[in-house]
């Protein structure tokens, strides 16, 4: 029985971490206007970008991307920009840096049933 669980914890493990990852999207002066979107399969990462004057720029993104060349080649018009890439769910909001990554949260799962499984051993 409790090989079963085991694999099945497993088994959805592998099926989460192939998910899409959800980013808020918008290009607006406020940043209380972005909306939420499941992004297409081949995105992995959000992509925040704060333009001066006060623009913000929040949309899917990908990680091999995620480097001042190829966002600078994006936004060329903007001089003077910061940005940052994050890769779990909603993670490019005002407060992102307070979200927890969905791979830790698999973890906080999975040790404890491994740590189970082996002592059994």
């Amino acid at each position: 029985m409790a090989h079963v669980l085991v694999k099945s914890f497993l088994l959805l493990s592998v099926f989460s971490l192939g998910s899409a990852i959800i980013c808020y999207i918008c290009d607006s002066d406020d940043d209380l206007s972005c909306s939420k979107q499941n992004c297409p399969s081949h995105f992995d990462t959000c992509l925040n970008v704060t333009r001066v004057p006060r623009k913000f720029l929040r949309r899917c993104w990908t990680d091999r991307e995620c480097h001042v060349k190829a966002v600078k080649a994006e936004y060329s018009r903007d001089s003077d920009f910061s940005f940052t890439c994050c890769n779990w769910d909603l993670c490019n909001s005002r407060s992102g840096s307070s979200r927890v990554d969905r791979n830790l949260g698999l973890l906080a799962v999975l040790a404890p049933l491994a740590g189970w499984h082996l002592s059994r051993f």
